[in-house]
């Protein structure tokens, strides 16, 4: 495989990460990490540098590295209940500096179709993998297990960037509502964003009003679930980009608030 070629994800290739569902501790993975080093880990590397030519073909702002962008598959069981040692997924993000949680990212999760989803524990949670958090557990249309997908928006871990989204919401009400009717055209919904239950300090004006939900979210995020054909296939980077294209008013809306 050439770095500019991507060829689609094997069946054979994504059937590692079944095996490793139902077997996963470290004498199986030992055993069988040769469809993972030689094959799943070098199509994802393809994938982004063919997402960094199509999101380039499209004046997208966001590129990824082959390696520094992709997630790692060992999980952190340090402090978990749940000592599975692996991820059942391979993952990345495309961000406009390369860096993983830069505002405004381009998230690629890569399992088999209909995968089941693993119990959950909050322990487990990775901050910079959101597929495990919770409110991705919580719901049939989460992230974890229930296959592929790309998601694009705005997982932000500071208050302050909650909070300068949240202004200029209030500040635009006019554009933001520009940007939830751009992607109701487009059949994309907002991920449900980690709501608080309380409004939110400083924006307690707006209870009960239209911005109420918005304001209340911690995140805002778009997601796009992925068909086996279609991550099997050598289009997949077209898909996704045209998938991020739609959901550029979301991006850039979120990109001017946070600078």
């Amino acid at each position: 495989m050439t770095r500019t070629s991507f060829p689609g994800f094997a069946a054979a290739d994504l059937a590692f990460l079944t095996g490793l569902a139902a077997h996963n501790d470290r004498d199986w993975f030992t055993a069988n990490r040769a469809a993972y080093d030689d094959r799943l880990k070098p199509t994802l590397a393809a994938l982004i540098d063919a997402l960094n030519a199509a999101f380039a073909a499209r004046d997208l702002p966001l590129a990824g590295d082959p390696k520094k962008s992709v997630f790692r598959i060992h999980r952190d069981v340090r402090f978990s209940k749940d000592k599975r040692p692996y991820k059942t997924h391979v993952s990345a993000t495309l961000t406009r500096d390369g860096q993983k949680l830069s505002p405004g990212l381009v998230y690629v999760h890569i399992e088999p179709e209909g995968g089941p989803a693993p119990a959950f524990d909050p322990e487990t949670i990775d901050p910079l993998d959101p597929s495990t958090l919770p409110s991705a557990q919580a719901s049939e249309t989460g992230y974890f297990g229930n296959g592929p997908f790309a998601a694009a928006g705005f997982y932000l871990t500071e208050r302050p960037d909650i909070d300068a989204f949240r202004r200029a919401i209030a500040a635009d009400p006019k554009g933001w509502a520009a940007v939830e009717t751009a992607l109701v055209a487009k059949d994309l919904a907002l991920d449900p964003g980690e709501p608080t239950k309380r409004m939110p300090k400083g924006f307690e004006d707006q209870a009960g009003g239209p911005l109420e939900p918005a304001l209340k979210r911690t995140r805002w995020l778009v997601r796009r679930p992925l068909t086996g054909a279609e991550i099997g296939g050598e289009g997949l980077a077209e898909i996704i980009a045209d998938f991020v294209a739609d959901a550029r008013p979301l991006l850039a809306f979120g990109w001017k608030a946070l600078g």
